[in-house]
């Protein structure tokens, strides 16, 4: 059963897809988010499948998508999130390298990868932060030297989400060392190209769906056409990018929510103490009800975040409000849901010890609740 929730999107929702995503969660997600998780292990088919029925949501039908709206891409990050969060951050990078794909200016070699990636045929990478470098994008160092014609890219980058089964990497590369956001350009580069190489996967926290590895370039040779944005676009291209995986943060950390204070809520109609279901008592009401104001309010930030996207506006402070409040409010509010529990909530057979563990390794993706306050102090100034 579950809980009444009364924020909601502002723009047009396709519920086509929001159910499609339930059904998928339903038939994929709960069946083996868990072993998954035990495991350590990334699901590339099951991942496969579900970027062939959602990856294109929001690319525009022109270009062989759904032309959808953010807010249908959050209602269906917050369904698969109910169930395993880690799951839905590999589908939502996947979308980001998507969505760069269509926004690559060569049309052949865009619709050549766009095409793959929306099928599902080709799952993708974005690489920018560096073994030493994470926060401070402008300062990478992963080189690319131009030598006849071609790109010769060296360096190292970490904490590549979907790294261990990618197809295809965007690669974020200094073109001009010291010339900060300026000389960093955007480059498309097959895993299986001579001088890329794959390091095994991180054992995390949590969020082991992810896939999460690191790559090192070793005189990687990249023809000139595999620049797709050039220096100073590539890094406006990353920092959109970037925006938009927090609002989509945002969302699945919402759905990570709601899925946990079901489990709470339903646990405690069923568990009697002192004579009545537990539920009943004022004192864990009031802990879920502050659970439940976080979400909503959580949400409608998040909503707000996809309005402005679908608008083309510079969602740059609203995906930082909105990713700060929802990664806080979701760890923050399963761990309340775990207590209502008790001691069967840190059992391995619910799904609290998981989505909690999944919540806290959001706060450290696409920038740290330290960044996301830097952003929204800038804004003050202006």
């Amino acid at each position: 059963m579950s809980i009444s929730l009364y924020s909601g999107p502002l723009n047009p929702v396709n519920d086509h897809f929001v159910d499609k995503a339930r059904s998928f969660a339903d038939e994929h997600l709960k069946p083996n988010a868990e072993q998954w998780e035990q495991a350590r292990q990334q699901p590339e088919k099951t991942l496969r499948t579900a970027i062939s029925q959602f990856a294109g949501i929001g690319i525009p039908e022109e270009l062989g998508g759904h032309g959808e709206s953010m807010a249908t891409l959050a209602r269906v990050y917050e369904e698969l999130a109910k169930v395993d969060i880690g799951f839905t951050c590999a589908l939502a990078v996947h979308n980001i390298v998507t969505i760069a794909a269509s926004l690559i200016g060569n049309t052949s070699l865009r619709d050549r990868y766009l095409a793959r990636l929306i099928a599902g045929e080709a799952i993708g990478a974005f690489l920018l932060t560096e073994p030493d470098i994470g926060s401070d994008a402008t300062s990478i160092q992963t080189l690319a030297t131009e030598k006849n014609n071609k790109y010769i890219i060296n360096g190292s980058k970490a904490w590549v989400t979907n790294g261990v089964n990618a197809d295809l990497l965007a690669v974020f590369a200094q073109t001009v060392p010291g010339s900060s956001a300026k000389g960093i350009a955007g480059f498309v580069i097959r895993p299986d190209m001579p001088g890329v190489s794959a390091e095994p996967a991180y054992h995390m926290l949590g969020n082991h769906a992810m896939g999460v590895n690191e790559f090192k370039f070793s005189n990687c040779t990249a023809e000139a056409e595999l620049m797709v944005f050039a220096p100073g676009a590539g890094f406006k291209a990353a920092m959109y990018g970037i925006n938009v995986a927090r609002f989509g943060v945002a969302a699945m950390c919402n759905g990570a929510l709601e899925g946990g204070l079901n489990t709470a809520v339903d646990y405690a109609k069923k568990r009697e103490a002192f004579g009545r279901p537990i539920i009943r008592h004022q004192g864990l009401q009031w802990q879920l009800a502050e659970a439940a104001t976080q979400l909503e309010a959580s949400r409608m930030l998040t909503y707000r975040a996809a309005e402005i996207i679908d608008k083309g506006e510079d969602v740059t402070v609203m995906a930082a409000h909105a990713k700060k409040f929802a990664t806080r409010a979701a760890f923050e509010g399963l761990s309340t849901a775990m207590q209502v529990m008790g001691a069967k909530g840190l059992l391995r057979e619910n799904p609290l010890a998981r989505q909690m563990s999944g919540a806290r390794v959001t706060y450290y993706m696409d920038g740290t609740t330290e960044i996301q306050n830097v952003v929204i102090g800038r804004s003050l100034l202006e």
